[in-house]
């Protein structure tokens, strides 16, 4: 899609002020979705990381994209702003609004635009989840949606679509700041630099956190390099290496499932089948018994 395309449409928006509670699971959203940090410091959790996001921090995530928000002690609540949106007007006519599950509720086929899917560059090449820090600017404008929403002037969503429109606008541009000056090299050097950590060391307990800390980056900067260089995020990467190893050991090699799991870096046999079963289509025991795999596997 390209920027021109986007035409958002403001499905609603919240205030939660004081936040004061945790949620002991991750939560899951159907649509696209922008949270604005204005007081305090909220702990967020994506894709088993966790960050700070302190005040003025804004964050863009994806339809189908795991999140939570807790507090950072549990005497220092924060305020939140948070709207949910469509990239077009196609389905505003539909369900005005669907609540956010729980992941293991989560039904993927409910998902309100179907065309985006989470991990992909499909806004514009705009590198999803992003989070921002040091913003000010952005989460007012958040706000000022908030307000629009809560009052709805004359034309309030067309107001509500162009502010959005600016702020993915001023996001993507922010993604693509050169970065040369205070990284030699350049930002596909360091994506290049990465994949190549990733590749020396996917046997061992790494993760995101980890490489990025190796490499002296923040875990979102180089997520959005290599998703704008090479479509995967460092974790993607991490599991396709440790998968095709493990695929080449059980094709090749009799070794115990347990052993080949252990020596490609996975946390247990469990995640191993289930990674193993959800990039091939088959589980471990089976892709040994046939000793083959469907054809593109590695593919999708």
């Amino acid at each position: 899609m390209e920027f021109s395309e986007i035409n958002p449409y403001l499905r609603t928006s919240g205030y939660f002020e004081n936040w004061n509670y945790d949620n002991a699971a991750d939560s899951i959203a159907y649509d696209l979705r922008m949270f604005a940090i204005f007081h305090g410091t909220a702990i967020l959790t994506l894709r088993d990381k966790t960050v700070s996001m302190p005040s003025d921090s804004l964050l863009i995530l994806a339809p189908g994209e795991p999140y939570n928000f807790r507090r950072k002690d549990s005497d220092q609540p924060f305020d939140m702003f948070c709207i949910s949106f469509d990239l077009t007007q196609e389905y505003c006519g539909s369900l005005r609004y669907r609540l956010p599950t729980f992941v293991p509720l989560f039904r993927p086929e409910y998902l309100i635009d179907q065309k985006i899917r989470t991990g992909t560059r499909d806004i514009s090449n705009l590198c999803l989840p992003l989070l921002l820090t040091d913003c000010p600017d952005l989460c007012d404008k958040i706000r000022q949606i908030y307000q629009l929403y809560r009052r709805k002037p004359v034309c309030y969503q067309e107001r509500c679509s162009g502010i959005i429109k600016e702020i993915l606008f001023t996001a993507l541009a922010e993604q693509q700041e050169p970065d040369a000056e205070n990284h030699p090299g350049g930002s596909l050097a360091t994506a290049e630099q990465t994949m190549k950590y990733i590749e020396k060391h996917f046997r061992e307990p790494i993760n995101e956190q980890s490489i990025a800390a190796a490499l002296n980056f923040h875990p979102y900067y180089l997520t959005r390099l290599t998703m704008r260089y090479f479509g995967l995020t460092p974790y993607q990467y991490l599991l396709q290496c440790r998968t095709e190893e493990a695929v080449s050991m059980l094709l090749n090699t009799d070794k115990p499932i347990s052993e080949i799991a252990a020596s490609c870096g996975f946390v247990s046999p469990s995640h191993f089948s289930t990674v193993i079963r959800r990039k091939t289509g088959l589980p471990p025991g089976m892709i040994r018994k046939s000793a083959a795999l469907p054809k593109d596997w590695d593919k999708e």
